[in-house]
């Protein structure tokens, strides 16, 4: 079978971390089969292009210019045409310039996996590209959870399959002791570390953690925020949230930091006391499944396919979305009361191996693959 998965670019997001995963993971469970990653853009010096050239497939670039680049529809044209695909596979803005290319190739299977609320995925005249590919142009949308499936019926009236993101786990980080991390990455042993992973815009709201942050800090100094992950879309958003966080009284900034993008998210996850995510929307955020599967126990706002995934006070803490307040008073009682910590890990733990990896993940892509009759 030869399969070809389209993303815009290498920038570091869920979409495109996935997307390079499966290329590996298909190509470790059916190395017989012919896997291509198409960019839009060129190559970028990211964890999701180093993850590419390891991943055994093969890499082709078409060098997208910013913006609306008329000529990138011909360019996806002629890369079809030359890898004859049985598969086309596009996320998040892919679609829309693989959609003409992708219609002239007669005999290939069309699917495109829905990162986000259908609702988010899109907006204005591209909402209607989308529902035209899936209703009339043989496209078969993807869901990543029960919400994101509901959200594809209610914006597009189609009932989408389900299959769950994944991620693999480094076994090494896993039996390494969490001080010796810390010790590594010089954070303070005797602080009560929080972090939050995820590109810095309006979506992820860092800045309702900031302000959850400062809530819990007037109660006792010993925490630390990690944010990790960079604003790509202009550097505005991280501007403000670092203006925010100066404006803090000193003992409360001096111990937030803005890691940028990181290539040791594993290390920093086992390192970590608490993961939060303060969303104002979601998909399912491959972090998210990360945190679960390294142990660190997740406080995120109940959006999107984020409840799916977390069984409130179960395998994770639910918060409403934009209370602050609530925020800090769950990351406080967690913090305090160690043991229910725990239990709230090792649940996650047990749910990410029962449904989250990526083995799982690229076994029910494959069933799609070779299975028309489970398509729409």
């Amino acid at each position: 079978m030869n399969i070809v998965q389209v993303i815009p670019s290498f920038n570091v997001g869920g979409g495109e971390l996935l997307a390079v995963r499966l290329c590996a993971e298909i190509k470790k469970q059916k190395p017989d089969y012919t896997v291509t990653l198409v960019s839009l853009y060129d190559p970028i010096p990211t964890i999701v292009y180093d993850e590419a050239l390891s991943s055994g497939a093969r890499i082709v670039t078409l060098g997208k210019k910013k913006g609306f680049d008329p000529y990138t529809p011909l360019r996806v044209f002629k890369a079809l045409r030359a890898i004859k695909p049985d598969v086309i596979h596009t996320h998040l803005a892919g679609l829309r310039y693989t959609l003409l290319a992708a219609t002239l190739c007669s005999n290939s299977q069309k699917i495109h996996t829905v990162h986000n609320m259908a609702s988010h995925e899109t907006f204005g005249f591209l909402k209607h590209v989308h529902r035209f590919a899936f209703r009339y142009l043989s496209w078969t949308p993807i869901a990543l959870s029960r919400e994101v499936q509901d959200s594809i019926r209610d914006v597009h009236g189609l009932k989408a399959p389900i299959v769950n993101n994944g991620i693999g786990l480094n076994s090494r980080i896993l039996n390494r002791n969490r001080d010796d991390i810390r010790k590594e990455l010089q954070l303070p042993l005797d602080h009560h570390i929080i972090i939050s992973i995820g590109r810095l815009c309006i979506q992820k709201n860092q800045a309702l953690l900031i302000d959850a942050f400062y809530d819990l800090s007037k109660e006792d100094e010993k925490f630390t925020l990690l944010i990790v992950g960079d604003d790509t879309s202009g550097g505005s958003y991280k501007k403000m949230l670092e203006e925010k966080v100066l404006a803090l009284p000193e003992a409360v900034s001096r111990n937030v930091h803005f890691l940028g993008p990181r290539k040791d998210i594993p290390e920093l996850l086992a390192a970590s006391d608490i993961f939060v995510l303060s969303s104002d929307w979601e998909g399912v955020p491959l972090t998210l499944l990360e945190a679960m599967g390294y142990g660190t126990p997740a406080v995120c706002t109940s959006v999107g396919g984020i409840p799916d995934v977390i069984d409130h006070g179960v395998n994770g803490i639910l918060v409403p979305k934009g209370d602050s307040i609530g925020l800090a008073k769950v990351l406080n009682e967690i913090s305090v009361n160690k043991s229910y910590s725990s239990v709230l890990a090792l649940n996650a733990l047990e749910k990410f191996k029962k449904l989250y990896s990526i083995e799982k993940t690229a076994q029910g892509y494959l069933t799609i693959y070779t299975s028309p009759e489970n398509r729409i």
